[in-house]
């Protein structure tokens, strides 16, 4: 059933997934702008590539994906091109333009040993655009150790050196509450099975088109009526070392 919805939801038009899942594609915006236009030969290392979703946007630049492959085991580690410690990066100091950190300061051990290696291999004026999750359920257990708050993030990239740094919100409290109600469904009838599951089939696929569609929609056209932003899934931050 899980592939029937994924398929489903490939099917809408950007803008409409876009109000269903819009941290998604805010990360996507951030990444975007990462890429240093006309720098054909700017070094963009993506520390924690994971599946290097990604890469797409560097095809004018020297894509690096480095990661060390023990994350979500239902992925595809092929396109990585360096298996290795975010704390031991396998590189030479100073020697990439751009670092790419995003959804990954989380899983980490020691975010400061990690960020501190970051700021090693960044040339002189070079950047890090990471992001990390305020509010997010535990997943890729038991590799899952924090979650930050816009302090604790410019705490630890002070320490690690960087200066220049910009944090903000991706999203307020509607984006959060909208992200939420996504899991109503799941909670309710993802581990139930043959008769109980079929049963309730009909409950399923209200509960999905509430809470996965009409909700989360609902939800991104409210969130400019929080100000503070003090709820947030997640935090996007620039630092240049």
């Amino acid at each position: 059933m899980r592939g029937f919805y994924l398929t489903a939801y490939s099917l809408f038009p950007e803008f409409l997934k876009r109000r269903i899942n819009p941290l998604e594609y805010s990360i996507q915006d951030f990444v975007r702008s990462a890429r240093p236009e006309g720098s054909p030969q700017a070094v963009i290392l993506d520390a924690g590539a994971g599946e290097a979703p990604f890469e797409q946007h560097f095809s004018d630049q020297f894509y690096v994906a480095l990661d060390s492959g023990v994350g979500d085991s239902s992925w595809d580690y092929s396109k990585i091109h360096i298996c290795g410690d975010l704390a031991m990066i396998p590189l030479v100091s100073g020697s990439v333009d751009v670092v790419l950190n995003t959804q990954v300061l989380e899983h980490v051990s020691d975010p400061k040993a990690v960020l501190k290696e970051i700021y090693r291999v960044l040339k002189a004026g070079g950047r890090l655009h990471l992001t990390a999750p305020q509010g997010w359920p535990e997943h890729q257990q038991p590799n899952d150790f924090f979650r930050f708050t816009q302090y604790s993030l410019r705490s630890i990239l002070q320490s690690a050196g960087f200066q220049q740094i910009a944090i903000e919100p991706l999203g307020g409290y509607f984006h959060y509450l909208g992200h939420r109600l996504t899991f109503i469904p799941k909670i309710l009838f993802q581990d139930r099975k043959g008769m109980s599951r079929a049963i309730l089939f009909p409950l399923e696929i209200v509960s999905l088109f509430v809470c996965c569609f009409v909700g989360p929609v609902l939800c991104y056209h409210l969130d400019w009526l929080d100000r503070k932003k003090e709820f947030t899934l997640c935090y996007k931050c620039l630092a240049v070392k």
